[in-house]
């Protein structure tokens, strides 16, 4: 009878405790971030920079205070597009700030 062997890959050991911690989700909402400019298209991710979450908040740096006016007009068609492409990641809205 063969040993069973004492040593396990680190993605199977990186995959538990990412799921027993619940990093999974927080894992691909920092995934999203890197994604920005297709989802916002390169002329808005010029002007506009995702920075961190707070909960299901996206929390996105601004150039000026004329974008900031139009994304927030913008907003519910962001997150409607961030809900459709990336179903995994839950997002209830963004906060814009001046940066």
């Amino acid at each position: 009878m063969r040993k069973p062997n004492p040593f396990h890959s680190i993605a199977d050991i990186l995959g538990k405790l990412t799921g027993s911690r619940k990093w999974d989700s927080k894992i691909k909402q920092y995934a999203l971030l890197s994604e920005w400019p297709e989802i916002v298209g390169p002329k808005i991710a010029k002007h506009a920079t995702p920075t961190l979450w707070r909960g299901t908040v996206l929390c996105v740096k601004v150039s000026s205070s004329s974008w900031l006016t139009e994304l927030k007009m913008m907003e519910r068609d962001i997150v409607s597009k961030i809900k459709k492409d990336y179903p995994e990641v839950e997002i209830n809205g963004i906060r814009w700030m001046l940066g």
